[in-house]
C-alpha cells in the first residue's frame, strides 16, 4: 500500500481504492457500500501512533487524509494526473489544527490553561502559538483547531487543566458530548 502511494506521489498521480471500517463483531466491512474513493496524494505522514495520506479528496473537493492501514488493498495508480497542491497549503499547519487526522474545517478556539500545561501546547500547537497571560495561574492560548471529538478528548484529559473559553457554541458542544458521555441506562 504505502509502496503504491509513494509511485503516485513520485508520479504526480491520482490513485483509487477502497476504505474499510470494522463492525460491532470484529469483521471487516467496506465503508459507503464499498465506494471508490479517488485521491490525489501529497504526503505520507504519522500522527498518533498510525500513517495516514495526505491529500486532495476528488469527492469532499478539499484536503483530506485517510488512515493507511484502513486501504482495503494495493491501492491502484492512475493515469490521471493528481491536483496540484495547492500553494497555500502548509502540511505542518494542517497537523496542528487536526487531531488524529480528523478532518474539517479548523475553528479558533480560546483555551484557558493551567500554566503547567506550557509543554502540552506547544507541543500540540508549536512554537508561534498565540499566548496570554490570564493570571497568576494560568494562560489563555488561542488555537485554530479541527473540532471533533478527538480535540473534545484531548482536552478532557488535562483534568481540567485546560478549559474552552470560548467561542460559546464549541462550548456547548464539548458540554453535551460530556453529558451524552455521562448518561446512565435503566
Amino acid at each position: 500500500i504505502v509502496d503504491a502511494i509513494n509511485e503516485a506521489i513520485n508520479n504526480g498521480k491520482k490513485i483509487s481504492f477502497q476504505y474499510f471500517q470494522y463492525s460491532v463483531n470484529k469483521k471487516k466491512k467496506l465503508k459507503n457500500k464499498g465506494e471508490i474513493y479517488i485521491f490525489s496524494p501529497y504526503s505520507l505522514v504519522w500522527n498518533g501512533d498510525y500513517y495516514y495520506v495526505v491529500g486532495y479528496s476528488d469527492k469532499h473537493e478539499n484536503i483530506g487524509s485517510f488512515r493507511v492501514d484502513r486501504i482495503a488493498d494495493t491501492p491502484r495508480v492512475l493515469k490521471d494526473d493528481a491536483v496540484p497542491m495547492p500553494a497555500n497549503f502548509d502540511l505542518s499547519e494542517f497537523l496542528k489544527t487536526t487531531f488524529r487526522m480528523f478532518n474539517r474545517k479548523p475553528e479558533t478556539v480560546e483555551l484557558i490553561c493551567d500554566n503547567s500545561v506550557i509543554d502540552s501546547i506547544i507541543d500540540r500547537f508549536g512554537e508561534e502559538v498565540k499566548i496570554y497571560a490570564n493570571d497568576m495561574e494560568t494562560f489563555r492560548a488561542v488555537v485554530n483547531v479541527a473540532i471533533s471529538h478527538v480535540f473534545f478528548s484531548w482536552v478532557f484529559g488535562f483534568g481540567g487543566k485546560v478549559k474552552i473559553k470560548g467561542p460559546e457554541s464549541i462550548k456547548e458542544s464539548y458540554a453535551n458530548m460530556v453529558k451524552e458521555a455521562y448518561m446512565e441506562y435503566n
